[in-house]
């Protein structure tokens, strides 16, 4: 009776850690569902947010480590999919900053050679001229 007993009580958590388990995974998917869906619709990134997104990001990636046995492969499938959406926005956002970038840079450069230029002819106007 008492084998009975313990026998019982073994399946029963069990059963409870296997539901558990699939908790965990739906409410996985669902914040990261939910995760990347905000980042598709936020309209403007700038750095801060950048930052903090790509935070968020790596948590959900450790997270995802985590409860990877545990999803089924249409889980899998919709998580790369999701994650394919991500990295999609993410890329327009650090095209969008890295071209920014290089037009402040190439307006350096413009005002550097202009500067130069203008040293060069100061001196050659000093040494050739009266």
């Amino acid at each position: 009776m008492k084998r009975l007993f313990l026998l019982m009580t073994a399946a029963f958590v069990l059963h409870g850690a296997q539901a558990q388990q699939v908790a965990d995974t739906a409410r996985f998917m669902n914040s990261y569902r939910m995760f990347v869906d905000s980042v598709e619709h936020t309209r403007m990134i700038d750095k801060k947010i950048g930052d903090s997104l790509a935070a968020r990001y790596d948590t959900m990636v450790v997270r995802y480590r985590q409860v990877k046995p545990a999803l089924t492969d249409a889980q899998v499938q919709e998580y790369n999919t999701l994650k394919g959406r991500y990295l999609k926005r993410m890329l327009r956002y650090r095209q969008n900053r890295f071209s920014d970038d290089l037009e402040i840079a190439g307006d350096s450069i413009v005002n550097a050679a202009g500067r130069t230029g203008k040293a060069v002819k100061g001196f050659f106007d000093g040494l050739f001229g009266k």
